[in-house]
């Protein structure tokens, strides 16, 4: 192990610490938001029977989706908390994206099913409840941006509660639809508005499973993260007074949350020791550019072989 390799490994242990202290405190948030959200799930179903409102059916399918997502974000959680293995030496960070692709298509599923019900019902002549569907939002206002704000506030940046955190803010803006709905239905008698309602919160469950659906595939994929700049980190590289060359530069995410960098950098040196300073110092630069995981390859001299 180089003396660049020993810091890194130095300095991602203390990362550890620290990301296992949060994702220690992301699982208990995690189980009480899920908690909170199946009492609401429950009470939102039977108020969606009782007063008679589509609107707030679809909001309890989208809620029965965050009940699930949440559930499974739990099981996730537990995955990648998991330590690496001599078939998984990367760890499980990946269970993040998979998760993150399940919650998209159970939200795209749901939505389908919205929207169908919700044509089906313009004409029909049905008698909603608003005091009772106001009553029942304003509650899933509360539950949901609450549960939010709480995973936001200890959950890191990891896809899988970033993906929990989506789930629970288009929610709440979800509930915000069903309320104003009620407040225009106790107020005008227009029926109606109740499947449109339903229809404007599937548009909202469509936005944030396309959004989860597209960041759960850029990592699957060893897609370059959203914010990184590849040249900007060539031209870094480059910027070592002994370095002259890089290529093969390439950046990926290992778990939705660490950034993972490997490349080759041309030394003017052919001197290992001098190599190995330089290889260290860009590692440290590339840690402070919030890249967790550097992988380089030192070259004393121009390699034009392919792969190389």
């Amino acid at each position: 192990m180089t003396d660049s390799d020993h810091d890194e490994h130095a300095g991602h242990s203390h990362g550890s610490g620290h990301k296992h202290g949060v994702r220690s405190q992301g699982r208990s948030a995690l189980i009480g938001a899920a908690a909170a959200n199946t009492v609401l799930l429950v009470v939102q179903v039977i108020g969606a029977v009782v007063y008679g409102s589509l609107a707030l059916l679809a909001d309890s399918v989208h809620q029965a989706s965050d009940v699930v997502s949440l559930l499974m974000a739990v099981v996730i959680a537990l995955i990648v908390a998991k330590p690496t293995s001599g078939r998984f030496t990367f760890g499980f960070g990946r269970a993040d994206a998979l998760g993150g692709l399940a919650h998209a298509l159970i939200l795209m599923a749901g939505a389908v099913l919205i929207v169908v019900e919700a044509i089906s019902r313009f004409g029909d002549e049905v008698n909603v409840d608003g005091g009772g569907v106001v009553v029942l939002a304003l509650i899933g206002v509360i539950v949901n941006a609450g549960s939010a704000k709480w995973l936001h506030g200890v959950g890191g940046h990891s896809l899988n509660m970033q993906g929990a955190v989506l789930h629970l803010v288009a929610d709440t803006l979800g509930s915000v639809v069903v309320l104003v709905s009620g407040l225009v239905i106790m107020t005008t008698g227009a029926d109606w508005v109740d499947p449109v309602a339903s229809i404007l919160v599937t548009l909202l469950i469509v936005f944030s499973a396309a959004r989860l659906l597209s960041a759960a595939v850029r990592v699957l994929m060893d897609g370059v993260p959203a914010g990184v700049d590849l040249d900007e980190l060539r031209s870094a590289l480059l910027d070592d007074p002994l370095v002259t060359d890089a290529h093969h530069v390439h950046v990926r995410s290992l778990d939705g949350e660490t950034l993972s960098l490997t490349a080759h950098v041309l030394i003017n040196t052919d001197q290992l020791h001098d190599a190995q300073t330089v290889t260290k110092r860009l590692t440290a630069m590339l840690s402070d550019e919030g890249i967790g995981h550097v992988t380089l390859q030192a070259e004393c001299h121009p390699c034009d072989e392919p792969g190389c």
